[in-house]
């Protein structure tokens, strides 16, 4: 196996990111996520998370233990939904949490401070908990309806600027996301999304996910730690 991703060069892909694609078995098989990984990097996708939500935990070690090394030697860093306990035995970056999974201060001593730590948040509310907390991004939404999560209710892209300026984190927005949607979370202040069914069940992964950055705009995350 490949050595994990230096904790620096993840940190400093995630500063850069601007999509997240999100490697779901519910859209795509595991036989796929490899090539998928490689297409959506090439598009260039900067973080990538892999999300197997009824998997045994060691089918999903197994596969993290293919991906991770995969996407470190393009240096991108690779995070697991659940499961801050795999994260050491996969080589994975770091994982994602949940508002109903274990809680940041109880992950991040499981984890450490070098590895990413992720939140999903549902509201401003949230948002500025998971900050406090200690989580190194946080996503979004969902800002539009999504086979993804059915039983949120879309929070809508209006929210977006009740936390611009007032998060400091990276924030991804999710949800619902195409590219015509892309550019209207774009006009609502939105500079990284996640997207997930439109990447995963494109015909050309590579295409998809430069048209997605396209309809994102040219502002870099990188001027501010985030306007989203």
């Amino acid at each position: 196996m490949s050595p994990a991703l230096d904790p620096g060069t993840a940190h400093a892909a995630l500063q850069k990111a601007r999509l997240y694609a999100i490697l779901d078995s519910a859209y795509a098989p595991p036989a796929r996520w490899p090539d998928l990984a490689r297409q959506l990097a090439a598009g260039g996708a900067g973080l990538f998370q892999l999300r197997a939500k009824n998997f045994p935990k060691e089918e999903i070690l197994a596969h993290a233990r293919i991906l991770a090394p995969l996407l470190a030697e393009l240096g991108l860093p690779l995070l697991l939904n659940d499961h801050p306990d795999l994260v050491a035995p996969s080589g994975a970056a770091g994982c994602h949490l949940g508002q109903d999974d274990l809680g940041i201060p109880e992950a991040r001593k499981m984890l450490g401070s070098s590895s990413l730590l992720g939140l999903s948040t549902h509201s401003p509310c949230q948002a500025l908990a998971g900050q406090a907390l200690g989580a190194d991004y946080l996503g979004f939404g969902p800002l539009y309806a999504t086979g993804t999560k059915p039983d949120y209710q879309p929070i809508g892209p209006e929210k977006i600027r009740e936390i611009t300026g007032q998060v400091t984190l990276p924030v991804f927005c999710i949800g619902g996301l195409n590219p015509e949607r892309v550019a209207a979370v774009a006009r609502h202040g939105a500079q990284r999304v996640c997207v997930v069914s439109h990447l995963l069940l494109a015909k050309d992964p590579a295409a998809a996910a430069r048209e997605i950055l396209s309809r994102l705009g040219s502002g870099s995350p990188l001027k501010e730690a985030v306007r989203t």
